[in-house]
């Protein structure tokens, strides 16, 4: 399978895996930036990044980014369409950071991981008269005994 990358920045660092038993592919500050405290700010990578059905892109902070910078995803991950890969489109990272002082970022950083994952595309809906299961397991986080 082959991922199409542009750099729409030619600055911009292509993904890569930083071991060979890495599941997801770095992804790099493209330029150095200041993060104010809590303000949602976009971290640009310069990329645009197309990939085939059934495997969509998925972003997901790399585990030290909140310990060393106390940036976090406040959407938790970034969900990329197969169809957003045009001119314009762009791949940022959304950070927020939960520091009480500005946090600096440096062009060529790694912050995040790009993940592809096969995901279901033709699937149909149907409506159904009463709940699908016979039985509630109690609702939103029951199963670890936290109600």
């Amino acid at each position: 399978m082959k991922l199409k990358v542009w750099r729409k920045d030619p600055r911009a660092r292509l993904p890569e895996r930083a071991s060979g038993g890495a599941v997801g592919f770095d992804l790099f500050a493209l330029e150095d930036q200041e993060i104010p405290p809590g303000e949602p700010t976009f971290i640009r990578t310069g990329l645009v990044i197309k990939t085939e059905k059934p495997y969509a892109l998925f972003v997901f902070p790399r585990s030290s980014l909140f310990r060393k910078k106390g940036l976090i995803f406040p959407h938790s991950a970034g969900v990329i369409d197969f169809d957003y890969c045009g001119e314009e489109d762009e791949l940022k990272i959304l950070v927020l950071n939960l520091r009480k002082e500005p946090v600096r970022v440096s062009a060529g950083e790694r912050l995040a991981q790009l993940v592809l994952l096969s995901v279901a595309t033709e699937v149909e809906l149907e409506e159904v008269p009463s709940p699908p299961a016979s039985s509630s397991r109690g609702g939103f986080g029951s199963t670890g005994g936290y109600l």
